[in-house]
């Protein structure tokens, strides 16, 4: 995708993803990923969105991978992005299943031709989650995994009440509408910077990432479905609450969490991420939960950390 697609975000300096979209079919979904081929000899790259994110948000990670020689694949999951909106109302979030992401990512990796050799995953919340996932479902060809703020668990709430709540309004038919917890909000508000914000303490950071919108409003999704509370926490409480899955993730894993974490359950970090085998984890102190949009301290030493991680599971 060139400039022209997205005149407000190049003009705010913003780089553009190279490469081309490719669109599988998963699930009855028609699925986007986007494919940034390298031929630099790097690790192909996963990229996992997190919670209502989608490619071009992503593509000051994708430029920094494509530049230092790595293919870089990222999904729009099912529901987000440009992969159709499975809600009742077109702005909440919603999937059945978190086996729904993971066979989409599965499709997409087959199409781009990566579906064999060594791969590494970045994530970044719900997505951070997801490549935990993936990291076990394809077990010794990836080479490490990069958590960014993981979701090991959404909120600091019981997770047997909500899953209770949540079950009950499931089997009542509001699956597909919006969560009690979770109220559709509106743009115009979301996109005002503010220093209560729970995302990052950098104006520019925050104020970047809602620049796409300003070419392409459409991407905008605002708050979670009945039936993705339920498909959430359901996936938590079997894999990333679970130690026993935990241990199933053999690669490395380098998980990074700012200190001022408010989006996820930060205590989860503590509790969980030692239960896997071979992961080295950082806080980042003060930092809020976009570390890759947090102030320019925090974002250098992230790019050290990763690019250093990937150059040593490369090798």
């Amino acid at each position: 995708m060139g400039d022209g697609a997205f005149p407000h975000a190049a003009a705010a300096g913003l780089p553009m993803l190279g490469g081309d979209d490719i669109h599988v079919t998963s699930g009855g979904v028609r699925v986007r990923g986007h494919f940034w081929k390298a031929d630099g000899g790097g690790l192909p790259v996963l990229i996992c969105p997190g919670f209502g994110e989608f490619c071009e948000k992503y593509s000051p990670t994708a430029a920094h991978f494509h530049s230092r020689g790595h293919d870089v694949l990222i999904i729009d999951w099912p529901g987000q992005g440009r992969s159709g909106h499975l809600a009742a109302n077109h702005l909440a979030m919603h999937i059945d299943s978190f086996e729904d992401h993971l066979a989409a990512m599965d499709a997409l990796v087959e199409a781009a031709g990566l579906a064999t050799g060594r791969i590494a995953i970045l994530g970044h919340s719900m997505g951070g989650h997801l490549a935990l996932r993936l990291a076990s479902r394809y077990g010794g060809r990836v080479a490490g995994t990069v958590a960014l703020s993981p979701m090991m668990v959404p909120r600091p709430r019981p997770v047997w009440l909500v899953r209770m709540l949540a079950g009950v309004l499931v089997l009542s038919g509001r699956a597909r509408h919006h969560a009690p917890s979770s109220p559709p909000r509106r743009f115009e508000d979301d996109r005002l910077y503010s220093h209560s914000n729970r995302l990052t303490r950098c104006r520019e950071g925050y104020e970047r990432q809602f620049t796409w919108y300003d070419d392409a409003p459409e991407l905008w999704r605002a708050g979670a479905s009945v039936g993705w509370v339920a498909a959430a926490y359901a996936s938590c409480a079997a894999t990333t609450l679970n130690p026993a899955f935990l241990r199933s993730v053999a690669c490395p894993v380098l998980a990074l969490t700012g200190g001022d974490e408010t989006i996820v359950r930060k205590q989860a970090f503590a509790a969980m991420l030692p239960w896997l085998p071979d992961a080295q984890q950082h806080e980042y102190e003060g930092a809020k939960h976009e570390l890759l949009y947090e102030t320019e301290d925090v974002r250098a030493d992230l790019w050290q950390r990763i690019d250093s991680f990937l150059d040593e599971i490369g090798g």
